[in-house]
């Protein structure tokens, strides 16, 4: 076996793994299974965004990053966190609505707002000459990390069907619309590990386990989620109160 060739086949069997537990999310959903079967697919969606997150790094570290390689990992994206999520969302609150059709109809925008979303982001990269430290728009596997955690969570508390119906309406709308917007989000992939940023992390990866030991872990990553979809829109908010003040600044001289 060629071992020049054999290095681009180890990002691609991650990028594979994250497709089979999208399909294993979505099976959970289809068998159904209560509190089980939600738990089981937003487990599965989580493991495949780790899956997601290993491809990249592998492929970078081997130096074995291929054209093939990032539609791949954009179609894999397409299952684990567009379909897969949708289908949960669906299936765990959408469904319940009074007219089912409007509940499917959400969870289509959410789908293809993600396939948007990957496909702008395809464009873009082959259009820079190298990586940056932002992403325009919410990464889909944040916004399927959301609805993953959010259905694990409601499962967990118990929540009865029609308390679901809200909570999710507003979640995969908001999840949809953020993932096209031009709302940037920070990249951390980029961010150059110094001694600084490499202790910010641990401490974060050991607050992280801590909250999960003493609170269920449902809760502690919605939490840790929700952080990051927020942090997009505050920083832009902060960045447009800030060109403001400097365009007051200028009038006033």
């Amino acid at each position: 076996m060629d071992l020049r060739k054999s290095k681009y086949i180890l990002p691609n069997l991650f990028t594979l793994a994250s497709v089979f537990f999208g399909l294993f999310a979505i099976a959970s959903v289809m068998e159904g299974g209560g509190s089980t079967g939600v738990r089981r697919a937003a487990i599965a969606i989580l493991v495949a965004l780790i899956a997601d997150g290993l491809d990249g790094r592998v492929a970078r570290m081997t130096r074995s990053e291929t054209k093939f390689g990032v539609q791949l990992d954009s179609l894999a994206d397409v299952i684990s966190f567009g379909v897969a999520p949708g289908i949960l969302g669906y299936s765990f609150a959408l469904s319940h609505m009074e007219v089912s059709w409007v509940g499917l109809l959400i969870a289509f925008i959410y789908v293809a707002c993600g396939a948007m979303r990957l496909a702008r982001f395809n464009v873009m990269t082959e259009r820079r000459s190298k990586p940056t430290p932002w992403f325009t728009g919410l990464p889909i596997p944040a916004a399927a990390g959301i609805v993953a955690t959010l259905a694990w969570g409601m499962s967990d508390l118990g929540v009865s069907e029609r308390s679901r119906i809200i909570p999710f309406m507003v979640t995969m709308i908001a999840m949809g619309l953020l993932m096209v917007s031009n709302v940037r989000y920070r990249n951390f992939k980029q961010i150059n590990a110094g001694l600084g940023t490499k202790i910010a992390l641990m401490l974060l990866a050991s607050s992280l386990i801590i909250a999960m030991i003493k609170i269920k872990a449902s809760y502690t990553l919605l939490a840790f989620g929700a952080v990051y979809i927020f942090l997009g829109p505050t920083e832009w908010l902060i960045g447009l109160l800030r060109r403001q003040l400097r365009v007051q600044m200028k009038d006033e001289e």
